[in-house]
This record gives C-alpha cells, structure tokens and sequence, in this order.
C-alpha cells in the first residue's frame, strides 16, 4: 500500500487556510482508551523541521488558532481527519544557523478538540430547566455560542433541572455520565468553534469497515497487534448512583461492601436513576476477558480506509460499532477511542475498544445487541 500523505494548516478564521511544510511526525488521540473513563477533549501533537522560523516566525501561531489535517494522498480526495486549535507553541533551536537558515530548529504545536473551549467556559450559574438531554444542549448552545448535539436528536433521554455553577464542560461531563453517552470532539465544518457531540449508547452506529487478521480488502483492515484484557474498572459488585436532585440509589439495596462503583448524575427521577444503577451492575458485576484495542499500519493495508472506518473522519468513530475476526472467531466490539502515529515512514492506528459482553444494550431488530436471553435490559 502506498504511503500516507497529510498535510497540516492553520486558519484564523476557520475559512482561510495556509499549509504547514516540514512536517516530521505527528499524534493524535481520540476518545477513551477504556469504558467508563470520563470524557475528555481529544489533543493532537505536531513536530515540523523550522529552517526559516527564526528569521521569519510565522505569527499566527498561537492558542486559539485552528489546526486542519488532511490526508493528502493521490487520490484520497484530500478529506478532513481532524480540527481542533492550538493549545501551545514552541520552538527548539540548534546549531548551526546561516543566512538565517537553521537546519536543526524545529517547531512543536500541542492541539485541543473543542471540548476544551467548554472545560473554559463557566456557566455563571444559568439555570438549566428540564428537559431532554438535545433540549438541554440547544439552551447550551444559545448561552455560549457553541454548536453542539446530542445524538440521537429525537427521542432523547431526560436530564433532571440544575444550576451551571462550574464550567459548561462539567456539565457535559455529568450529563455524559447520566446517559451512559461518548463524547465525539470533532466537527463536520472546518472552523466551527465549539463543536462536539455526545453519543447515546441507543444510538446505532454501525461501521462499514472491520478488521481481522487474515482478511485484507475494502472492508476488513488487517491488524497486527490485538489485545485482550479484564480490566478492574470493568468489573463492580455494587454500585452508587447519586443523583443531584433524588435520593442516592445503591444495587444490590442495603449492601455495605464489594467492588464500589459511584457516579453523580442527573437523573430526572428515583425511578432513573435505579434503573441506571442496576443497568451497571447487570453490565459490570462480572469479570470480562474482551478485546481491549487493535493496532493497524497503514502500508499493510490493501484497501486504505483506517482514517475513515467507513466514516466521513476517524475522528467521529467512537461508539460505532465494528466486527474483529480473530483465529476463526467473530467478536463485536464498540469503538471507544483511537490514537494515530504519523512520520514520513508510515502511520500507525490503534483503536482501542470495548467488547459487546460490556455494551449489551437490548436493542430489538440488531443483530448484536437484540438477542433475547443473551443482552442485558438497558435503562
């Protein structure tokens, strides 16, 4: 397979954009690595040799400037992987240095999703009336500028009322928490500032691509490293749901001791928030060995798709759903996250991954998680 081409620019305005040249190595992360770690804003990592940078620095370069990266490649159609702005900026200088040129300066750019613009904003206590969690957003939406959804739009979960009295992105997080959902910290429109989503569970995603180890084509992306694991995190006998405005649920009722699982939420009633509570336990009071990540290099691929995943970017895959064939088995996973690993030598893509055991949703009419007798109740 042919190398991978990605070009790097920078826009002001989000419409404009100049090209980076020299760029040496880059990372991105996206999502989690893991289930029920807390939501965060995805952060990407940039070296470009810097010849000319001393004499003529390039000045817009600085926090709040928007990062675009684009798979270049012949023939790829130059699409969108990733957005988000810059965080930080430095500048390492070597020797030697002539005619203001200096062949060993470089240049390092640390980047942040959007969600970090939320972590940022303080909501100054607004009162946020009930509602469903997409009513909720639209009101997010209208205090601060942001552009941001719920998925999906209809029939959305209800979120108890509550007061902003810390960041918007503290309140995303526990509402995140409250319906079980996965944050996407990317946007379909370059520059649009504050644009992430959340993610409900309920919501099918299903990829169009998956991986195996032996099959090798436009549907299957073979991998070269898998991991399985049973995680601590994932496995609890007992669990504390503390809603803001209701009385703190605990499943199994009256037990003082075992593997203690405790989320704040804001469940719009008792009712919710034991439902939820003992959707946990079903989900995590046993100890799973499941597929934990998958890691792909691009070269071995027949098909490239790894930066697509049968999506528009890799940078909206978590939650989508994708099948990993290994040694004759099929086992389903969801996506949690994804780290990509560029140089000019090749890029390297681990998908980390939670298994279908730990995502048994009930959903009629799905092939994986509508199996009766097999899924879990969800909430």
């Amino acid at each position: 397979m042919t190398l991978q081409q990605y070009s790097v620019s920078y826009s002001v305005n989000g419409t404009s954009w100049t090209s980076l040249t020299n760029l040496e190595s880059m990372t991105i992360n996206i999502g989690n690595q893991a289930q029920l770690e807390q939501i965060k804003a995805s952060t990407a990592q940039f070296t470009f040799r810097y010849p000319t940078g001393y004499a003529s620095p390039i000045a817009e370069l600085v926090p709040q400037t928007f990062i675009r990266v684009l798979n270049t490649t012949p023939g790829s159609g130059n699409y969108r992987i990733y957005t988000g702005r810059i965080a930080n900026v430095s500048a390492e200088y070597g020797i030697p240095y002539s005619a203001g040129v200096g062949v060993s300066d470089y240049l390092f750019i640390d980047v942040e999703g959007f969600f970090a613009e939320a972590g940022r904003a303080y909501g100054n206590g607004y009162a946020m009336s009930a509602g469903t969690a997409n009513e909720q957003f639209i009101n997010m939406n209208l205090q601060t500028g942001f552009f941001c959804t719920f998925f999906p739009t209809t029939n959305t979960p209800q979120i108890a009322a509550t007061n902003i009295d810390n960041t918007w992105g503290d309140w995303v997080s526990q509402v995140a928490l409250t319906t079980n959902a996965r944050l996407v910290d990317s946007n379909p429109n370059d520059g649009l500032a504050g644009s992430f989503s959340l993610v409900s569970p309920f919501d099918d995603r299903i990829s169009t691509i998956n991986f195996s180890d032996t099959t090798n084509d436009s549907t299957n992306q073979v991998y070269n490293e898998i991991s399985f694991g049973s995680l601590a995190d994932n496995y609890y006998t007992r669990i504390i749901v503390t809603p803001e405005s209701y009385a703190e649920q605990v499943v199994p009722a009256g037990s003082t001791s075992g593997r203690t699982y405790q989320v704040n939420t804001l469940s719009p009633s008792v009712t919710n928030a034991y439902d939820y509570a003992n959707y946990l336990l079903a989900n995590y009071d046993e100890p799973q060995l499941a597929i934990t990540s998958v890691t792909c290099m691009a070269e071995a691929q027949n098909v490239f798709n790894l930066d697509k995943i049968g999506l528009v970017s890799v940078s909206g895959s978590p939650g989508y759903l994708v099948n990993v064939a290994f040694r004759g088995t099929t086992y389903p996973c969801v996506i949690e996250g994804v780290t990509i690993s560029a140089t000019p030598s090749g890029s390297r893509f681990t998908f980390y991954l939670s298994g279908g055991v730990l995502n048994s949703y009930l959903r009629l009419d799905n092939a994986t998680f509508g199996r009766l007798d097999y899924n879990k109740l969800g909430f």
